[in-house]
């Protein structure tokens, strides 16, 4: 009876360890062709997901999605978008080392709904810039952006791309443009 138990607990185990997925590395390639003129620094970006006030708390470096499994990366989410942002900017010509105004972010939205048969993903971030100096917030806008793709395209690349126009978003923002000047 106690080799039963020992087998069928042994067996559980290693059946249970098989649905834990370590978290996939990513990476951020930024590749937009847009340019853009200015300067600031980016600060540290938050994830509502993750928070103990948002309806379905997430883990830190989980996307939220909808089928079966969860998606979870190597890195904070909010750490992941903020260095794509980074990137992105500087990538299209606007200068990061600017302290006195400061670009900060909150993840509002990060969703792959991977249910059916393509993927509707959805991410909503709150952008904000702050005057160092005083304090004052002198831009603060929230881009949202919806897409569909095929359920089995590269999902490296429409994360990616996702992000991508997200960032785009705020440099098109003639009001950013302009605090940034």
């Amino acid at each position: 009876m106690k080799k039963l138990f020992v087998s069928v607990a042994v067996v559980t185990t290693l059946a249970l360890s098989g649905c834990a997925t370590p978290p996939i590395p990513v990476n951020y390639a930024p590749s937009s062709i847009k340019s853009a003129a200015g300067s600031l620094s980016v600060s540290d970006f938050s994830y509502f997901p993750s928070t103990p006030t948002a309806p379905k708390v997430v883990a830190s470096n989980q996307i939220r999605n909808t089928a079966m499994g969860e998606i979870k990366i190597d890195r904070d989410v909010s750490k992941f978008v903020r260095d794509a942002v980074f990137s992105e900017l500087r990538v299209v010509g606007i200068k990061t080392n600017d302290s006195s105004k400061v670009l900060s972010g909150e993840v509002e939205e990060f969703l792959i709904d991977d249910l059916g048969y393509s993927v509707d993903w959805t991410l909503r971030i709150k952008y904000v810039l702050t005057d160092a100096t005083s304090k004052k917030i002198v831009f603060s806008s929230t881009k949202n952006t919806q897409r569909n793709t095929a359920k089995f395209a590269n999902v490296f690349g429409a994360l990616n791309e996702t992000i991508k126009i997200n960032i785009e978003q705020l440099i098109d923002d003639a009001n950013f443009v302009k605090a940034i000047q």
